[in-house]
């Protein structure tokens, strides 16, 4: 199985407003700066997420624990913050070896200025070097409009949907939408 190739990076990238950010794959003296990104984040945004990212434990385990053959996090850096982080997470053995998992949160002050897509784009082209077949990400539907509309843009395709999948704190039912970009000559084709 072919490991992620990382020389691309540091990359600086240019954002809708001008402004640049700096990209690189997380280290393990980056775990404060991440938690600070993640204390950024409305609580509303965090809910939804995998993990406890508020927990110091959590992204000490993270920090302490990285694997990029595993769980690749790419950093987007502005003036010393994290003001995005995107993972390409994969099984290395098994059913799933064959496919990657995007999760992709920016911070909301640089929201709607194409970081997202820019970090989405970044891992889904590591995954395709390093011969994966596909990418997925889950999204809720009612919440991740904008995500979902920015997906498409870059190939994605709606594989499914889940009714009903989530629950907010307040107990309010939200359907889950499951994306998969297909790697190999359809991403070729696609980022043509």
């Amino acid at each position: 199985m072919p490991v992620y190739k990382l020389e691309a990076f540091p990359q600086q990238v240019r954002l809708r407003n001008g402004a640049t950010v700096e990209l690189k794959p997380m280290v393990a003296a980056d775990g404060d700066k991440v938690l600070d990104f993640f204390l950024r984040v409305a609580e509303e945004d965090r809910y939804f997420l995998k993990d406890d990212v508020t927990s110091p434990r959590v992204i000490e385990g993270w920090a302490s624990h990285l694997d990029y053959d595993r769980a690749l996090p790419l950093l987007a850096w502005r003036e010393g913050a994290v003001v995005g982080d995107a993972v390409l997470v994969r099984s290395r053995t098994g059913a799933r070896s064959h496919i990657g998992e995007l999760r992709v949160v920016v911070d909301p002050e640089y929201r709607n200025l194409g970081l997202g897509s820019i970090l989405a784009r970044q891992l889904c082209e590591i995954a395709a070097d390093a011969e994966l077949e596909k990418v997925i990400v889950e999204l809720v539907a009612d919440r991740d409009q904008e995500a979902i509309a920015a997906m498409e843009r870059l190939g994605f395709l709606k594989s499914a949907r889940l009714p009903e999948y989530f629950r907010d704190p307040q107990g309010h039912p939200h359907d889950l939408v499951v994306m998969v970009l297909p790697l190999g000559k359809w991403f070729e084709w696609w980022t043509f």
